[in-house]
This record gives C-alpha cells, structure tokens and sequence, in this order.
C-alpha cells in the first residue's frame, strides 16, 4: 500500500490512482453488476477450486508408495510449464464462452501444486513409526490414519493458502479469455477504457480475499486441527 501511494505521485491519476482515489470511488465500484460478479467468480473458484483439491490429493496418496509416482510426477512438472492463457484459449475453443473454460482452467492450473506438494510430503514418512508399525505388522487402515493422514492434513493447510491464491489469478485469466461475466470481465473491461481507479480496485480486492481466505484456514487448523498444526 505504501509502495502503491508512493507511485501514485510520480504518475498522473489515469495510470496509477493513489489508494485514498479508489477508496473515495468505493460507492460508484459497490453496486449490483459488482456483487453478481463477485458470487459468479467465486462460485468458479469454489468448484475449480475444490476438484483441484480432491483429485490432487487423492491421485498423490494413491501413488505416493508406488513406481508410478516418479513418472507422473514428471509428467506434471512438464505441464506446469504450459502457460495458462494457451490452455486457456484451448479450452474456449472446446467448451465455448461461458463458467466451463473457467472452472476447468483453475483445476488444470492448480492440479500440479496439490499434487507435487501432497506427494513429497507423504514419500519420506517418519522412519521410527515406519519401523513401528513393521513390528507390530500394522494393516493398511492403521498405516494410513497413523502415517499417512497426519501429513495429508498438515500439506492441505499449505496447499489450500498457496492454491487459493493461484486459483484466484488463474479464475482472472480464465474470465478474461473466455466469460462474459465475473470479476476478470470487469476488470478487463475496465481495463480496456483505462478506468484504472476501477482496475486498482479489483487488484485490491483480489488481494484482500486471499488474505481473508488465508486467515479463514489459520483460524481451522489453530482450532479444530490443532492436533495436527501444533502437535509436533
């Protein structure tokens, strides 16, 4: 913010709009198209989101004691390079206009973080309860719900503070190339006619959600996981 105020007064106010210019603006941003958007981006983040979450974290216990687990995660980490404008445009071109390029863009986007991340926290368990659990020849059950479901719950915490955040940029992009509503819409839209107070706005709202998601997951897992956060 202070960097932002700082600028603000090497450059006129239709590139870059002090803090205290947008904030006076808050009444004419804080109408109806505002909050519509608002629900349709974050209803696109929520789903996106949450597919990410499930099958990063499920594919990764899967295969997290298997040979597969080197080749696939090879095969990610070259997807990751993949800019998310190309899979972007692609998949307008296969689903058209509309939530489905959005929603498919986060998943794909955020898939490999959830995954890579869950997957090398659960490759290097604890050796000692390794070795436990080998003497006393411990079923799957107990093997997973002692080594395995510790670890996935500690890594969800970072991956649902970094996912979220990544998820939001990527929602943007995504309604940039292929929506006609959302958050990313008026921000391009805005963007476009050089509304910058406008545009200002948005980033700052961008970054106010992630903080608040942020704080939502430390308030869980300081509460219902503690166990899991403060155990060690």
């Amino acid at each position: 913010m202070v960097l932002w105020a700082v600028l603000s007064l090497f450059f006129p106010v239709y590139i870059i709009p002090s803090p205290a210019e947008v904030l006076q603006n808050l009444p004419e941003f804080l109408n109806a198209r505002f909050f519509a958007a608002l629900g349709i981006t974050l209803w696109r983040i929520f789903v996106g989101f949450s597919v990410s979450i499930l099958i990063g974290t499920a594919l990764a216990t899967l295969l997290s004691n298997t040979k597969l687990s080197d080749p696939v995660s090879a095969m990610v980490q070259a997807f990751q390079v993949i800019p998310a404008v190309t899979v972007g445009v692609i998949l307008v071109i296969v689903f058209g206009v509309g939530s489905a390029p959005p929603i498919l863009l986060i998943t794909l986007m955020t898939l490999p973080l959830i995954f890579m991340n869950t997957l090398q926290a659960l490759k290097f368990p604890d050796p000692k309860q390794v070795e436990y659990l080998d003497s006393i020849k411990a079923d799957r059950k107990l093997r997973f719900s002692t080594l395995m479901k510790p670890q996935i719950i500690k890594i969800t915490r970072i991956n649902l503070i970094l996912g979220f955040s990544m998820a939001s940029k990527i929602a943007v992009t995504g309604e940039f190339i292929g929506s006609q509503d959302g958050l990313g819409y008026l921000l391009n839209k805005a963007r476009l006619v050089f509304a910058m107070k406008e545009v200002f706005f948005y980033i700052l709202l961008f970054i106010l959600l992630t903080v608040l998601f942020q704080g939502l997951v430390e308030l869980v897992y300081a509460t219902f996981l503690r166990k899991y956060t403060y155990g060690d």
